[in-house]
């Protein structure tokens, strides 16, 4: 392969832009966007000013996307694979459009593809679906790695795990994939507890997030050594709160979080609150309620909260309603995640090695 010095990628299922914050931080240019959704698009209209942007993954390809391009990325629709859901499995409207970005990467031929998708994809239809992916990628030249990374081993403090994969093509090779990765120390047999998977993985990233301002808590701070960090939230409008404007308007030392919450009564202890976990948040989302329990009342999270929980800048949604900007991050990448996995690729890129 030749040193790469300008690296382009084409977003697919671009979401709030996830994916692209995260490669552009990693000194990758974005090209072009596929997204949707309107209200998504609008804010990647007010993010990424100056992208080609397209709104059906369906009618998008070799014809109408920039041809000159290193990666395709994005998180195709896990809404059909989801445990929470149906399982229609890739048989489904929706992630079915996996088949899309495939045919997207055949037509481009870009070195990498690189996707996410939720822990739902490795069962769904018995692990067919899955095998289906594999065999797809196959079909088409490319091999690569997968693993689970969980946003909380990336500074976030919050659970989230998610699948990622890496494919090259095939005259680059899986290897680099595995490396970029960090599986090569675990392709031999090395059973080590998940715990301790998780340490060795993120050695180099944010072991805490730091949120003290306008677009705090997005850097990574490699001094950092708390795997589950104090969520905080100064400053945040009141008119997020539910209840009157009872609670405190800063977290700090411990925050509860609890899922399937009672908005604005007492936080005793009782199943009417759900779980109720300390230092981090559960698994956000676009159906369930998120709350963080604050002197005598439980309250919502606030939408840049969720923000900060993905590792966005603050106020990186505004301008759109809280429903609104509730489902995008609940549908939303975690960045600091996908920029680890980018800035390895990025190096693998400009060293311009072969696998």
């Amino acid at each position: 392969m030749r040193p790469m010095e300008n690296i382009r990628f084409i977003s697919l299922f671009a979401c709030i832009g996830g994916f692209d914050l995260a490669f552009e931080r990693a000194g990758m240019e974005c090209v072009a966007q596929v997204e949707i959704d309107k209200n998504a698009r609008a804010l990647l209209d007010r993010r990424f000013p100056t992208v080609q942007r397209f709104d059906d993954v369906r009618q998008v390809g070799a014809h109408n996307l920039p041809s000159d391009v290193d990666i395709v990325c994005g998180g195709f629709p896990c809404q059909d694979l989801s445990v929470a859901g149906k399982r229609a499995g890739l048989a489904g409207e929706r992630s079915g459009l996996f088949y899309e970005m495939a045919r997207i990467a055949n037509e481009l031929r870009p070195s990498f593809l690189v996707w996410e998708n939720v822990p739902g994809l490795l069962s769904s239809n018995r692990g067919l679906d899955f095998l289906a992916v594999l065999t797809e990628l196959e079909r088409i030249g490319y091999c690569g790695a997968w693993t689970g990374l969980d946003a909380r081993w990336f500074g976030l403090a919050q659970r989230r795990r998610r699948i990622f994969g890496v494919f090259a093509r095939r005259d680059i090779g899986a290897g680099c994939c595995a490396e970029i990765l960090s599986l090569t120390n675990r392709l031999c047999g090395d059973s080590a507890p998940s715990r301790n998977k998780g340490a060795e993985l993120a050695t180099d990233v944010a072991a805490s997030l730091r949120s003290r301002g306008k677009n705090s808590g997005t850097r990574i701070d490699n001094a950092a050594e708390d795997i589950a960090p104090t969520l905080r939230s100064q400053n945040f409008d009141k008119s997020h709160i539910n209840g009157g404007g009872q609670v405190a308007i800063a977290l700090v030392d411990s925050v509860d979080c609890i899922k399937g919450a009672a908005i604005g009564r007492k936080p005793e202890a009782g199943p009417q609150y759900g779980e109720v976990i300390e230092n981090q948040s559960y698994t956000l989302n676009t159906t369930e309620v998120h709350a963080v329990r604050a002197l005598h009342h439980v309250r919502r999270l606030t939408p840049t909260e969720c923000e900060r929980l993905q590792g966005f800048p603050d106020g990186w949604t505004d301008g759109q309603s809280d429903s609104v900007r509730y489902r995008q991050l609940g549908n939303a990448v975690a960045v600091p995640v996908v920029e680890w996995i980018s800035r390895k690729l990025v190096a693998f890129l400009r060293k311009g090695d072969s696998c």
